[in-house]
């Protein structure tokens, strides 16, 4: 099975050794590792797309940008694709010991709780002092919006900060929403940008507390939309000047019909 990754660190070699290829030979640490990223993206696509062979396809993409990252770190740190598994997987078993260890987890907040304080044990042994920490983690500010506002609220509910159930959620919503009418009927652009962004924030509340991840709901409406637009576009020849002769109640028919259609296929 490891003689493809084996393989596959040959050719990564290939490609960054002197007469290899000039772009791969280019990437610095931080170029790589947004190109990481972008991989990692989608792998997302596909699975929310149910694509099970588009995943497998993007997980070897996502392999070869891992492997990448690390042979690029190896030129400045002493470290191979080995000692980064090593480093992965001593990680899961310490922070594990309700599975690995002699002790039990009930359910799957137990489980996290101990997580958390196996990872603020590891601070306290680098010198660092966890408890002085804000209990909202870091983000990265490449971080889509919506998934910050998501993790947020999730790390505020865990010391309490949160609505006990719907009613305020949606009380709060109605509240926002209020408020960014008024900027609206005001004209007054600051303030609508303050406002919307509340009412996306509430929004993203609403998801957590429904269970659902407000990142992955508004992906796959990007998918819906795209996919009727794209039947849209396939009723008026996909030419924009006739979709924009017919007006908009022609177009809003193709789209109802593009619904119609994904009720008939399930």
């Amino acid at each position: 099975m490891l003689e493809n990754v084996q393989a596959l660190l040959k050719t990564i070699d290939t490609l960054r050794s002197p007469g290899g290829c000039p772009w791969d030979r280019k990437q610095t640490l931080q170029t790589a590792a947004h190109h990481l990223q972008d991989e990692a993206a989608e792998v997302l696509e596909s699975a929310l797309q149910e694509d099970q062979e588009g995943v497998r396809e993007e997980l070897g993409d996502l392999l070869f940008m891992v492997c990448f990252v690390t042979r690029i770190l190896s030129e400045d740190l002493p470290t191979d694709l080995d000692e980064v598994a090593r480093h992965g997987n001593e990680k899961l078993v310490r922070r594990h010991p309700h599975v690995f260890g002699d002790t039990a987890a009930e359910g799957v907040e137990e489980s996290q709780e101990r997580w958390n304080a196996i990872k603020a044990e590891e601070k306290r042994s680098k010198g660092l002092d966890p408890d002085a920490e804000s209990v909202l983690k870091d983000l990265p500010a490449s971080q889509p919006p919506l998934h910050q506002a998501y993790r947020y609220q999730k790390d505020a509910a865990g010391v309490g900060f949160d609505w006990p159930d719907l009613n305020g959620v949606w009380a709060k919503l109605r509240e926002e929403e209020a408020e960014l009418r008024e900027a609206a009927a005001a004209n007054d652009f600051d303030a609508i940008e303050h406002e919307l962004g509340d009412v996306l924030f509430a929004w993203a509340n609403l998801a957590r507390k429904l269970g659902v991840h407000p990142d992955v709901a508004l992906r796959k409406a990007n998918q819906r939309f795209r996919s009727r637009f794209h039947h849209v576009e396939e009723t008026f020849g996909g030419d924009a000047e006739t979709m924009k002769a017919a007006g908009l109640d022609a177009m809003e028919e193709a789209w109802q019909e593009a619904k119609r259609r994904e009720r008939d296929a399930g």
